[in-house]
């Protein structure tokens, strides 16, 4: 098994850290992973994405290519990133973007999955957990991790005050699936 992961947003957005705590996450859990990170050099504001490659053996090939999983937090990251994600692949979207798209602009070769992150974000109090809202809803979707391995990944990543909001917002977008 060998996942491409692409999760795209833009600076300020958590992308960076989500790409992060999952690869953390799919290390502990005992396969073989890759990360690597690119954002603009506005970092707030401008493109951001974190690229995944986790494999239960060994990875030969750095680039990532086309992907199976796209995690779009913004409407610049889904018009940027969508057309790398192979058919029948999977296509996480935040329900705002994904309600401004035209018809036109879905794939219907896709599997899409719409997450209110940001509306959950808010309502858990804290709009800047979004990441972590798509993080918990990507791995409940794909069956890849379980939420207890995603905790121990925020925990062992982020600072102790942090902990409780990040935790929520994990659990809230995996139960949202």
């Amino acid at each position: 098994m060998e996942l491409r992961i692409l999760l795209s947003g833009t600076g300020g957005q958590g992308v960076i850290a989500t790409g992060e705590f999952l690869s953390d996450a799919l290390f502990r859990a005992g396969y073989e992973v890759v990360n690597t990170r690119s954002y603009g050099a506005e970092a707030r504001g401008g493109s951001s994405r974190s690229e995944v490659i986790a494999s239960d053996g060994e990875i030969y090939d750095l680039e990532l290519g086309d992907v199976d999983i796209i995690v779009a937090m913004s409407m610049h990251a889904y018009g940027r990133f969508i057309d790398r994600v192979r058919p029948n692949g999977l296509v996480l979207v935040e329900t705002e973007v994904l309600n401004r798209l035209e018809k036109d602009k879905l794939r219907n070769d896709v599997k899409l999955l719409s997450v209110p992150a940001s509306e959950t974000a808010v309502g858990l109090g804290n709009p800047i957990v979004a990441n972590m809202v798509f993080l918990g809803a990507l791995c409940k979707r794909t069956g890849l991790l379980t939420v207890d391995r995603l905790e121990e990944a925020v925990k062992t990543l982020m600072r102790p005050s942090l902990h409780g909001i990040n935790l929520r917002a994990l659990r809230a977008g995996f139960d949202l699936v």
